[in-house]
């Protein structure tokens, strides 16, 4: 496969795993749903500005991150985009780890299909780094 399709369907899987926080800045009904689940049914204001705090700058780590990764479309040879994919690659473990064993451990973690989503970037990221073509 090809690591510039890569790169791209990691994009968009990226892009999908923010949706959920991104909307939270929109919706104050979805932002309260979102606590709730973690935080129980009557989260309290220190909670939801802490959650606030989480959402934004999560959201500008995967926002950084999808920016970092249009910058590594401006190699073309087979070596460097095998290198930056490794590196995409640990990245993306740190990035998927802890909703990964939150969920392992029974506690608040991500929705299922968004650590999905972050599991197909850590194949697809491993996978560039060691067989990807240019």
């Amino acid at each position: 496969m090809k690591i510039k399709t890569i790169f791209w369907i990691s994009i968009t899987c990226i892009f999908i795993q923010l949706l959920p926080l991104l909307a939270t800045f929109f919706s104050p009904d979805f932002k309260l749903m979102l606590v709730s689940d973690a935080l129980g049914s009557e989260p309290s204001s220190d909670s939801i500005t802490m959650f606030d705090q989480f959402a934004f700058v999560l959201s500008f780590i995967g926002l950084g991150f999808i920016s970092i990764i249009f910058g590594a479309f401006s190699f073309n040879d087979l070596e460097s985009l095998r290198k930056v994919s490794f590196l995409f690659f640990i990245f993306s473990i740190f990035w998927t780890l802890p909703d990964l064993l939150n969920f392992i451990l029974g506690e608040p973690a991500a929705p299922i299909p968004i650590i999905i989503l972050g599991l197909i970037q850590v194949g697809l990221f491993y996978y560039g780094s060691k067989k990807g073509i240019v």
